[in-house]
């Protein structure tokens, strides 16, 4: 069932869901458009599911990066834990091919380029990403900070050092 609000966050609509939870498009107190995280609620009682979900918001706090999604806010409303991230209008790569989109062997040079720059970030902030597949990278519509492509899903990210 999904929520209609968890904190300070208005849903209006579900954008995702995996095995572990589901994305929504939510709106803050401020009018400020987001994604909101949450953890399935049949998994709420897992410990282990609840550390992964912590252990990802731990990675996501020191991450700042125009490559990588920005974490926001995090909480947990009656029993729910959450988090509130930038939310990146576009398509994710899997999207972008499954429509039969090719990219020429420049745009492909540059995506790379952006990607390992967004993982270099992560490397030295101690997170390694473990889980890059095409779902995992979302092109931007619009590209205010000069990055098309943000790297995002740090799930069953690995904190080291």
């Amino acid at each position: 069932m999904q929520p209609t609000r968890l904190g300070p966050y208005t849903i209006r609509a579900r954008l995702g869901r995996g095995g572990m939870g589901a994305v929504y498009e939510a709106v803050d107190s401020a009018g400020e458009t987001v994604a909101v995280k949450t953890l399935a609620a049949h998994l709420g009682d897992d410990a282990q599911v609840r550390h992964r979900f912590a252990l990802e918001i731990e990675a996501l706090k020191s991450l700042r990066h125009p490559g990588i999604v920005r974490l926001l806010a995090f909480g947990e409303e009656d029993g729910q834990p959450y988090f509130a991230m930038e939310l990146v209008r576009g398509s994710s790569l899997e999207q972008l091919l499954r429509s039969g989109r090719r990219f020429s062997w420049q745009e492909t040079t540059a995506a790379a380029l952006e990607i390992v720059r967004a993982l270099k970030v992560a490397h030295d902030q101690g997170v390694i990403h473990r889980d890059l597949k095409p779902s995992n990278l979302l092109f931007a519509e619009s590209a205010t900070d000069g990055v098309t492509l943000k790297l995002a899903d740090f799930g069953i990210a690995r904190l080291f050092g």
